[in-house]
């Protein structure tokens, strides 16, 4: 759903754990989208997180949304040197990140970076795919994958292999990840300030 997840998101984790036989309190680990993405998005995803496993005593997997684009892209398009990935922030402010593949596993290439221009990046002249949404600022020429879609099964996998690892976190350490440069708040001006006195 584009909107109103907050409104959905208890009941449908009501719903898929019921279908599993169980309650919320059976759950061991939970793993959820940490971003970057949405602001308001990401702050839910991690609220609800850390409020379930709080309750279950269970461990948290923040799984990153530009390394699970990147799966995403590997498993749906079969890219195999590397990709770009991009998810919207807001106007014309994209997330980007880049990741090499090696064995079929991408491998951080460059961190995530917010950007409201096209970076000189190698990645571009070397023919590396942009996967995710595509700024209108992206070169011309840049091949673009279309249709990549990561779900919530995804994200499962993902923690799922967090979790196997040893990566689970106590919950209140399950953070959304931010971006430098990334906040929705401005500071209120001078001009704006004089006009509330």
């Amino acid at each position: 759903m584009a909107r109103a997840h907050n409104e959905h998101i208890l009941g449908l984790i009501d719903g898929l754990v019921a279908a599993a036989g169980g309650t919320p309190q059976d759950l061991d680990g939970i793993a959820f989208g940490c971003g970057p993405g949405s602001f308001t998005g990401v702050r839910i995803a991690a609220s609800v997180a850390q409020a379930l496993a709080l309750g279950a005593g269970a461990s948290v997997a923040p799984v990153s949304s530009t390394l699970a684009l990147a799966v995403a892209a590997i498993e749906q398009r079969a890219v195999e040197d590397g990709v770009v990935v991009s998810i919207r922030s807001r106007r014309d402010a994209f997330y980007l990140a880049s990741f090499s593949i090696a064995d079929g596993e991408p491998i951080a290439h460059r961190a995530d970076q917010l950007l409201t221009a096209c970076p000189d990046w190698a990645e571009f002249a070397n023919g590396w795919p942009l996967a995710g949404d595509p700024p209108s600022w992206l070169p011309a020429d840049a091949p673009v994958l279309s249709e990549v879609a990561v779900g919530a099964g995804l994200i499962a996998q993902l923690g799922a292999r967090a979790f196997a690892e040893g990566r689970g976190l106590d919950p209140e350490l399950g953070l959304p990840a931010y971006v430098q440069g990334d906040s929705p708040w401005r500071p209120v001006g001078d001009e704006a300030t004089a006009r509330l006195n």
